[in-house]
């Protein structure tokens, strides 16, 4: 799961293209991601979607599978809030150290500062890979270009050299409207 919420953060960085950080030109964005994780030889498939005010705002609806579907996972500063519609429950914590580095990692990106923990490998101007100094590597098989900006479209996760997870992500849209009323669990429960 840790994996999963780094990379949702993190999948956004390979914004580098015209400019050395394409990445500092987007405020918001919004896409939908199928994920297929390999966890002790058990595949797994989860869709959601998600919906991001940067540098550390992040929205996540799950789609599917049918029991998780309607749950929001919204990330706001060192906060998390989960909702669980079965239960009609709300729960607040703190974010887990991996989810706060994830946090700390892409506001340091939109200002463009490398506190050094990790590698960034690029052909033709566009990440390839990121690889952190715990052994977790990003690679970003495809891009779709939108509003004239590299959006990762696949990305794989590895922890060492096995494969975690497999990102489909579609339906990108970025610096679309958004408001702090989409971070509103009140709110999103409303609708």
């Amino acid at each position: 799961m840790k994996k999963v919420i780094l990379l949702i953060f993190i999948m956004s960085i390979s914004l580098f293209g015209k400019e050395s950080n394409e990445f500092k030109n987007i405020d918001t964005f919004k896409a939908v991601i199928t994920e297929t994780s390999n966890l002790n030889n058990k595949k797994r498939i989860k869709e959601y979607e998600v919906l991001a005010l940067l540098p550390d705002q992040l929205m996540k609806k799950m789609i599917s599978p049918s029991i998780n579907k309607g749950e929001i996972y919204l990330y706001n500063g060192e906060d998390k809030t989960i909702y669980y519609p079965i239960l009609d429950q709300k729960i607040t914590q703190k974010v887990d150290k991996d989810e706060n580095y994830t946090l700390k990692f892409i506001r340091d990106l939109k200002s463009q500062t490398n506190d050094g923990d990790y590698k960034i490998i690029k052909s033709n101007n566009k990440i390839k890979e990121i690889i952190y100094n715990d052994g977790v590597t990003i690679k970003f098989e495809s891009f779709s270009k939108i509003k004239d900006i590299n959006f990762p479209s696949h990305v794989k996760i590895f922890d060492g050299k096995i494969e975690v997870s497999d990102l489909v992500i579609k339906n990108i849209e970025i610096n679309t409207p958004i408001s702090k009323k989409d971070f509103s669990i009140d709110e999103i429960i409303k609708n």
